[in-house]
Order: C-alpha cells, then sequence, then structure tokens
C-alpha cells in the first residue's frame, strides 16, 4: 500500500467515525517503516481555534502499509508506549524497511 492509499484509508476512517466533523492533521503524520500514524481533530478546533471543540479520546490510527491494517493506538499512555507495543506484534522485516515519506 501506497501513501495516498493509507491515507485515504485513514480519511475514510475519521469521516465514518466523526460523521464528516473532524479531519486528519497533516502535518502531524508520522512515517515508520512499517506503515504510518495519522492524527485527527475536530474541523471545528482546526479551522476556528475554539478549544471547546477538541475531540477527546481522538487516538491515532496506524496503517500499516504491508497488511493494509487500520489500528487504533490509545490515549491513556504515551503514543511512543502503544508504537512500541505494537511493533512487538511484526516481524522483524517490517520494521527494518525504509519509511515511506508523506506526500500530501
Amino acid at each position: 500500500m501506497d501513501f495516498d492509499k493509507a491515507a485515504a484509508l485513514a480519511i475514510a476512517w475519521v469521516d465514518i467515525l466523526c460523521g464528516g466533523e473532524a479531519r486528519i492533521v497533516r502535518e502531524a503524520t508520522i512515517a515508520k517503516p512499517y506503515g504510518w500514524v495519522f492524527f485527527y481533530q475536530s474541523k471545528e478546533f482546526l479551522d476556528d481555534g475554539n478549544p471547546s471543540a477538541q475531540l477527546a479520546g481522538n487516538a491515532p490510527i496506524i496503517v500499516n502499509r504491508t497488511t493494509c491494517e487500520l489500528r487504533l493506538t490509545g490515549t491513556a499512555k504515551p503514543l511512543e508506549y502503544y508504537l512500541t507495543e505494537y511493533e512487538k506484534t511484526l516481524p522483524p522485516i517490517s520494521l527494518q524497511q525504509s519509511p515511506q515519506l508523506p506526500t500530501w
């Protein structure tokens, strides 16, 4: 899976989950050897900065470029904890690939 397809998958998931009221925060996307980590937030907060419009519990999304899996992380612990736990489930070769940078 290339970045464009992964981004489309993440965007579609956010649209469904949030009823079109949120969007991917493009500049926050992280490239990993096995795929990408996408973040999302409410459109109102991103456009107007209204703090009361911020989403709560909007865990970052991992899209695996090999398996096409979409997996939510969590919000109770730092992101690095969730990424480390996810990476423990992957074959070692997945961690040796070169990351594909986002191409927004």
